[in-house]
């Protein structure tokens, strides 16, 4: 695999949750629930998953979720929080 394959398919992956996310929570509309989210919400939201990935591996295993699971969730919050942002919903 090269550099540019990995990278490609950490990004199908972040955009693969951003979707799951939008469906599973909102039913595929985050609009109305984006633009609730001031700049720091966002940054909260981003902190908290970052958070979760920093913990002891340990932790992450009895949530089912490994250090990659959490970053890819962080990216996936940092793209809805760039959407809002262009959008003009955060503030």
């Amino acid at each position: 695999m090269t550099e540019r394959e990995l990278r490609d398919g950490i990004v199908i992956s972040i955009i693969a949750e951003r979707e799951r996310a939008i469906v599973l929570a909102h039913g595929g509309d985050t609009n109305a629930f984006d633009k609730t989210n001031s700049r720091n919400d966002w940054i909260a939201y981003i902190c908290a998953y970052a958070g979760r990935a920093a913990e002891k591996v340990a932790r992450n295993e009895r949530e089912g979720q490994t250090f990659s699971d959490n970053l890819v969730k962080v990216g996936a919050l940092v793209l809805a929080a760039l959407e809002a942002d262009i959008k003009g919903g955060a503030e």
